[in-house]
């Protein structure tokens, strides 16, 4: 995995700067600390950071060109059909330097053109430079595991796999965007393709953007999606056949992900998709040789450990877990905070951080089961969804009513409490949202709220517009099933699993693959009808299903738990004087954003137990940390 990084000036008279680009790069170290390079063509610039995974030699080191240097390409990722494409290409004369798949992808654009996004199986980000024709591409695998962030400012246009890099170009400015600060505070991410800044903008998945070089009339972004995930037509099979046929392909994308030229591991959660990604890869290599990673909490209702150690002893890997600690959580979250560019406020980053830092001591690539929950129909909502439906049918005084009784109930700091669930399910019938199965799921996910987000952000942008990267990305041709998926893949996968997944494990140069994210699985999984992923109450079900009498009965039987910690005890106690300040310095450095006391309001009830405001107060930690290091710049 790496981190790539370039620019090019609009005026073909200006040089581009080696010294600039290199000191861009240089901020993507953590992304690639075993190599790097640079690559200056009149006013453009590339430069890679480097870690090597397949082809250690530095015959692998990039920028990289074909033989008579007209293509040029800078690569973070891995192809794992590369060595099938490979044979393609030598059958069709092209020559080949290195056993790199980088190599493979500048053949391959070399002969297909931007045609071969579509030939590879690969998790990507990519710039392809084309010397003859001067036109820049940019692209992204079908998921978008790994990014890409691009600018056009005056004068300039310029691209990195994080802000960070781009932020060391003179000429790039960065102010703050007010509606992504609302946004942010609704979901607890910026929405793609909008970042924390204006004028900034994130790859979307799936896509490629083309620009040219050469005239200013031409010189316009072009982005173009080369791949949908389709949910039609569904495919006619029987559970049965539909669970061998999930198992099969499970286990060959399992397989093309333990490809690697060095050492391999899984994280191993104790929950169903870790679990079946271990069974798959027991059918194709001895588990005894594999090492598995699990972390686990002193707060017993937020720890997994029993079950990730009976995942691990029942297939008998190299098991390692490690126990965290509050002070540890603590210890490592302005190390964390450092790193982001933006304000992400799932907290299970630091914990997905810890455990990176952990597996990096042994291995330099892990497996982990990102997808499963989307493509599966795993989340909580897909079955609150069917309750949604008769709760829609009472008049709306009933369910006011309903909604401030169970207001009353007190706390609990237990992990997904009763209370907190139905707290939390209510919050999806306000007023704004009757009726908006969109926005109501939005809403259970994320950390919108209205009777306390309304408390602490001026309604300077209406629910409508915070919510429109959502909004804008529904298929009303589908069902409520095959939405939600569709809509979590769009949207939370892509802007908090993966984006706290690629950050937390790049800060520790370790790549993270993601088996269910295999295009070919993915592709199947979505077209199967929604009864096999959601049945009756039963989330997951042709996963369970396909591995009974595979994994240990009591990995099936068990209730979904994220991998989360223990924020609403945390801020009565460890956090609660961070948690103070960072309120009252966001009221008071930004007040066209945030009312007066409002964030304070939240802070004083959730500190003495009427309301339950863990997801705003880490948000507001978050985002004062982020704003904070902006003033300081």
């Amino acid at each position: 995995m790496c981190g790539l990084v370039g620019f090019f000036y609009t005026d073909p008279i200006r040089k581009a700067e080696v010294e600039v680009v290199r000191k861009m790069a240089q901020a993507l170290k953590h992304r690639g600390p075993n190599d790097g390079g640079e690559f200056v063509d009149g006013n453009l610039a590339l430069a890679h950071r480097r870690l090597s995974i397949v082809d250690l030699s530095s015959r692998g080191r990039q920028p990289l060109c074909n033989e008579d240097g007209s293509i040029w390409v800078v690569f973070n990722g891995e192809i794992y059909n590369h060595l099938d494409l490979r044979e393609r290409l030598q059958s069709r004369g092209h020559q080949f330097q290195t056993m790199t798949d980088t190599e493979v992808l500048v053949h391959a654009y070399e002969e297909w053109g931007t045609s071969c996004f579509n030939e590879l199986d690969a998790m990507m980000a990519v710039a392809i430079y084309n010397r003859i024709q001067g036109r820049l591409i940019l692209a992204t695998d079908p998921f978008g595991k790994k990014p890409i962030y691009y600018t056009m400012q005056d004068g300039i246009f310029a691209f990195g796999s994080e802000i960070k890099a781009l932020k060391e170009h003179p000429l790039i400015q960065c102010k703050v965007s007010s509606i992504s600060i609302g946004r942010y505070f609704a979901y607890e991410y910026i929405p793609s393709s909008s970042t924390f800044y204006e004028e900034m903008f994130k790859l979307e998945p799936g896509s490629f953007l083309e620009i040219s070089l050469l005239e200013e009339t031409s010189r316009s972004l072009n982005c173009r999606r080369y791949w949908n995930l389709s949910f039609e037509p569904k495919v006619e099979l029987s559970l049965e056949g539909a669970s061998k046929r999930f198992r099969e392909l499970l286990i060959k994308s399992v397989e093309k992900r333990l490809m690697a030229d060095v050492p391999l591991g899984l994280f191993l959660s104790g929950g169903m998709d870790s679990a079946a990604i271990l069974w798959a890869i027991s059918e194709v290599r001895e588990a005894g040789t594999l090492s598995t990673f699990s972390i686990g909490f002193e707060e017993k209702s937020f720890d997994e450990s029993r079950y990730s150690s009976l995942v691990a002893n029942h297939f008998g890997t190299k098991h390692h877990h490690k126990v965290l600690r509050v002070g540890s959580l603590l210890k490592v979250l302005p190390r964390v905070l450092g790193h982001l560019d933006e304000p992400l406020g799932d907290p299970s980053l630091l914990p997905t951080y810890l455990l990176s830092e952990f597996a990096s001591e042994y291995v330099t690539v892990a497996l982990s089961g990102d997808g499963g929950d989307e493509l599966l129909g795993g989340y909580d909502p897909f079955v609150a969804q069917k309750l949604a439906a008769f709760v829609e049918h009472l008049p709306a005084r009933v369910v006011e009513s309903f909604r401030g009784l169970v207001g009353r109930l007190p706390h609990s700091s237990r992990y997904m409490s009763m209370d907190f669930r139905l707290k939390r399910f209510l919050s999806g019938f306000s007023p704004d949202c009757r009726k908006k199965v969109e926005l109501r799921n939005q809403i259970w996910i994320g950390s919108y709220q209205d009777r306390i987000f309304s408390k602490a952000y001026l309604k300077k942008f209406p629910l409508q517009t915070i919510f429109e990267p959502t909004l804008s990305k529904v298929d009303e041709s589908l069902g409520d099933v095959d939405r939600l998926s569709s809509i979590y893949i769009r949207t939370y996968l892509l802007d908090d699993i993966l984006a706290k997944v690629d950050r937390a494990s790049m800060m520790n140069s370790l790549e993270v693959r993601s088996p269910f994210l295999d295009r070919n699985l993915a592709e199947f999984l979505a077209r199967l009808p929604a009864h096999f992923k959601v049945h009756g109450f039963r989330r997951k079900y042709l996963l369970r299903k396909s591995l009974k009498g595979l994994i240990p009965n009591e990995i099936l039987n068990r209730s979904k738990q994220g991998f989360s910690m223990p924020l609403t005890k945390w801020f009565k106690n460890e956090l609660k004087i961070s948690a103070k300040e960072s309120c009252e310095w966001l009221a008071a450095k930004h007040p066209e954003i945030f009312a007066p006391d409002g964030l304070i309001q939240i802070f004083q009830e959730h500190t003495s137990g009427r309301t339950d405001g863990r997801k705003e107060l880490w948000c507001a930690m978050i985002l004062h940390h982020i704003l904070l290091r902006e003033e300081r710049l």
